[in-house]
């Protein structure tokens, strides 16, 4: 197992522990338009949007179910704004880092001004006011009391003004404070006023706010903002200095942390309490900002997506955080798809099968688990800042001798050259963490791309043309193969040079003129021409896609590669090489042997046209990643389309919650039960 959090802890775990069993319980409570969800007080909040309400989820009672209504045989609805379809909650950290509920979830709809604010008590579970915003809002998050304060809650919310309500020199977008007494002072017989909210941060012209995160200082939260066109946005760190008159300027954040994302607009915001790392300095709350890259910034290219950190406590702050190699993190993406949520959960317990089928307790310093829209949900480590790996194995690769069939051909070797039965081949560089899982195919004298069945004329027999660009990869040396319906020529036509068709976008293959074309083959009217000469190799991938022809000798093709995984062996010194790791940042591919060096014993032949070295590169890397089984009787068929996902943050969460828009109903996930990389159906529980 590998250095790191995971390897640390698996070493000192030994046998103190075991996975514990979990009871499989269930609920119905009709839920319909299940748009998010929220954790407080050991109840998950999720939106019912199609009714209006929000329904209540009990983790614990036993079995699991909704809180039921005063009828019992129905759940509790709690009814608030229309079509509710975002929910956060009050969250703080007190001296220790540690996570502080407060007495409100809130509610919001998509194109609304409206905030519901619910009471989470378990005898409360109401909604006890609803916000009238000054316009649309976009965005919310709330600080709970000072501990034991007995306080008012302090909700921010980011409003947009497409009216001009404001004045039209203001701006317009800002975002708003509100304090919300506690609920005893909202329902006593003279309820307590709900103060008027006041501005306490101005948006640039066109501006609004996708998402926002409370963070542990005083008054700090983060936003992620994005322009009108949708193409750029700014993920700001801003401290609340009190209420700003007018919106006539723009504010400055306390901290512009847009670069430590790569200047990619961010569309979801999420931290963490203080995390407690066996034999490593303990992480301060906040002091990491996760987001979610927003795809649509940049038509969902790959540069544009996954998640990255900021550090708030770098010098300067708000800098890419540092993983375990000292070098800035990675981004972190889904197994497919975009993702869909995001939650980091403090002290979680993993079940992991290492190599050996072995299955060691493990406790995850802060777990992020990310839904993505392909259906998969992906686990790593927030506290090392990377994906797990879960495997003990190096970056490899292995080959197999095929013929043209693709059925295996033994090798045996002469004095020229060595095979091993091992089957490694020449000049193999894989640098883990750099090549991704592959297969290749290298096959001997294969078809050029674009030049295979191309029309020829018998009666000008010696003309062959095609289109430049097209020929690009053929050189003097290939061969040309005359073909008919169900005829080849036995006899090949080397080519003596490639040339251009003045006054055309076309070139010919010359052939010698002392190359005779045989009777039986000078009426045939199609020609393939075909890797030959020094170079005879032609490389596909997987997909059948061509990527070189020169695969041999000190200028043959190299994986282009890049580190998505910075694996134990990777290093990084800031200080001797700031910009580029002095691991080269390039996989050498493997080389096959010299063809005809080789003899396939099997047929006792020499390696023909057709043949082909069949290359499996393994990254040597294992993500946690699974799904749900959709298989007809495991009651997730319609678990298909995962949305936001919520955990405790108590230091007790051995359960995650995932809303599911395409069931209308939430999942829960044991970490315990689960196994990666496969479809689970006994670790997940949907409650609907």
């Amino acid at each position: 197992m590998k250095r790191g959090t995971l390897a640390l802890l698996l070493a000192s775990a030994g046998l103190s522990g075991s996975c514990s069993s979990t009871n499989v319980t269930t609920g119905f409570a009709g839920l319909s338009g299940t748009f998010d969800v929220t954790l407080a007080n050991n109840l998950v909040f999720v939106t019912s949007s199609d009714r209006d309400e929000l329904r209540v989820l009990d983790l614990e009672s036993n079995p699991r179910t909704f809180v039921p209504a005063p009828n019992p045989l129905e759940a509790l609805s709690i009814p608030v704004l229309d079509r509710p379809d975002a929910l956060t909650r009050d969250v703080a950290y007190n001296a220790e880092g540690n996570d502080v509920p407060g007495p409100y979830i809130y509610a919001r709809s998509s194109g609304s001004s409206e905030v519901s604010v619910v009471a989470s008590a378990r005898d409360q579970l109401r909604q006890v006011a609803r916000l009238q915003a000054p316009s649309i809002v976009t965005a919310f998050a709330a600080r709970s009391p000072a501990e034991g304060s007995g306080g008012p809650s302090t909700l921010y919310y980011a409003i947009q003004d497409p009216d001009g309500i404001f004045g039209a020199d203001t701006g317009g977008a800002r975002v708003m404070r509100q304090e919300i007494p506690g609920p005893d002072a909202l329902q006593a017989a003279e309820p307590a006023p709900i103060p008027e909210p006041v501005t306490v941060f101005c948006l640039q012209p066109g501006e609004s706010i996708l998402s926002m995160t409370m963070l542990a200082g005083q008054g700090q939260f983060a936003v992620a903002t994005r322009q009108a066109s949708g193409r750029s946005g700014r993920t700001l760190l801003v401290t609340d200095s009190g209420p700003v008159a007018d919106c006539l300027q723009p504010s400055a954040p306390t901290v512009d942390l847009s670069e430590g994302f790569g200047n990619v607009p961010v569309r979801l915001l999420v931290s963490h309490p203080r995390i407690s790392i066996p034999n490593v300095e303990a992480i301060n709350a906040g002091r990491y900002i996760f987001g979610v890259r927003d795809e649509a910034s940049c038509s969902a290219a790959r540069e544009c997506s996954g998640v990255l950190a900021v550090d708030t406590e770098s010098s300067p702050p708000g800098q890419t955080a540092r993983d375990l190699s000292g070098a800035p993190m990675l981004p972190i993406f889904p197994a497919g798809g975009l993702p869909t949520g995001l939650a980091l959960i403090p002290d979680a317990p993993l079940r992991i099968v290492l190599d050996d089928g072995s299955t060691p307790p493990l406790t995850v310093p802060l777990l992020g688990i990310m839904p993505s829209s392909n259906g998969y949900i992906s686990l790593f480590s927030a506290s090392d800042l990377r994906q797990f790996d879960l495997s003990g194995a190096s970056a490899r690769s292995t080959v197999a001798l095929l013929d043209s069939n693709e059925l295996p051909l033994v090798i045996e070797t002469t004095d020229l050259v060595t095979v091993t039965q091992d089957q490694t081949l020449q000049s193999t560089v894989l640098y883990e963490g750099s090549v991704p899982n592959g297969f290749y195919r290298i096959i001997y004298q294969g078809a050029l791309p674009g030049l295979s069945g191309l029309p020829r004329e018998p009666s000008t027999p010696r003309l062959f043309e095609a289109e430049a660009t097209a020929a690009a990869s053929a050189r003097a040396g290939d061969i040309i193969v005359l073909e008919g319906t169900d005829v080849v020529c036995a006899v090949d036509l080397p080519i003596a040079s490639v040339e251009p068709v003045a006054g055309t976008t076309r070139v010919r293959f010359a052939i010698a003129d002392s190359q005779e074309i045989p009777t039986d083959c000078a009426s045939l009217t199609r020609f393939t021409v075909r890797a030959g000469g020094d170079q005879p190799f032609v490389l596909f991938d997987e997909a059948g896609t061509f990527l070189s022809r020169d695969v041999t000798g000190a200028s043959s093709y190299s994986i282009p590669t890049e580190y998505f995984f910075h694996p134990d062996t990777f290093y990084f010194d800031d200080d001797a090489n700031p910009q580029t790791p002095p691991v080269p940042n390039l996989s050498k591919f493997p080389q096959p042997p010299p063809p005809l060096r080789i003899r396939v014993a099997a047929v006792g032949r020499e390696v023909r046209r057709g043949d082909r070295y069949a290359v499996t590169v393994n990254s040597g890397i294992r993500n946690y990643i699974f799904t749900p089984d959709v298989r007809a009787g495991t009651e997730l068929a319609f678990y298909t389309l995962p949305g936001p996902v919520v955990a405790a943050q108590d230091r007790s969460a051995r359960f995650a919650y995932i809303a599911y828009p395409s069931a209308d109903g939430i999942l829960q996930v044991g970490f315990q039960g689960l196994t990666d990389n496969r479809a689970q159906s006994l670790a997940l529980v949907p409650f609907e």
